[in-house]
């Protein structure tokens, strides 16, 4: 079985995912993608890093010419989808595994993969106490940073999908991690699991 997990930002959806995966004994990919796109393509992971999970945008659209030959001409964002996309799906060839983020239930759904798709959320108050706690930041500075980053996977992910992020139709399982903390939330995901194998 695959597992996709989606997560607004300071939810704790990778350490939820990282959680599951080492229960189930079974690898987790995440950041994994950036250095493989390195190798495949050709641009330095620090650019890649800066088109993660984000839409191009149009008004600062760069074209890599000196990529690998199958993605010259793309923008960072469109080759590291592209990439990113073949990758979530030679993951689930190899072996059961947990994929955060990457629009990976999309991806899965196209191939015909059974999967578990998880959507991880929070409220504004808990996810702004947890960012600022992790990064160091004031209440304002975290708030301002969960709004661009949830902002920039909704574009990202609608705009490749053509769904809508977020919505609890879209995901067989979604969960409030706040509700029960990071271990608990993983141990009921767990154990959704268990009723529908």
């Amino acid at each position: 079985m695959i597992y996709t997990i989606g997560r607004e930002f300071g939810s704790g959806g990778h350490e939820i995912g990282a959680e599951f995966a080492r229960w189930l004994g079974i690898p987790l990919y995440d950041k994994e993608f950036i250095e493989t796109a390195e190798n495949a393509s050709g641009i330095k992971a620090e650019i890649l890093e800066q088109a993660d999970e984000r839409k191009e945008n149009r008004w600062l659209y760069t074209v890599h010419y000196n990529a690998a030959e199958d993605f010259r001409g793309m923008s960072a964002n469109e080759i590291l989808f592209k990439i990113q996309s073949r990758l979530v799906l030679e993951y689930a060839s190899k072996s059961d595994c947990v994929i955060v983020g990457r629009c990976a239930n999309h991806i899965l759904d196209n191939a015909g993969i059974k999967h578990l798709s998880v959507f991880i959320a929070a409220p504004l108050e808990a996810r702004i106490k947890r960012i600022s706690n992790i990064r160091a930041l004031t209440e304002k500075e975290a708030a301002a940073l969960i709004a661009k980053t949830d902002k920039q996977r909704k574009s990202y992910y609608e705009y490749y999908t053509g769904r809508s992020w977020g919505m609890p139709c879209g995901y067989d399982l979604c969960m409030n991690s706040a509700s029960f903390g990071i271990e608990q939330t993983a141990e009921a995901i767990a154990n959704f699991r268990g009723m529908i194998k």
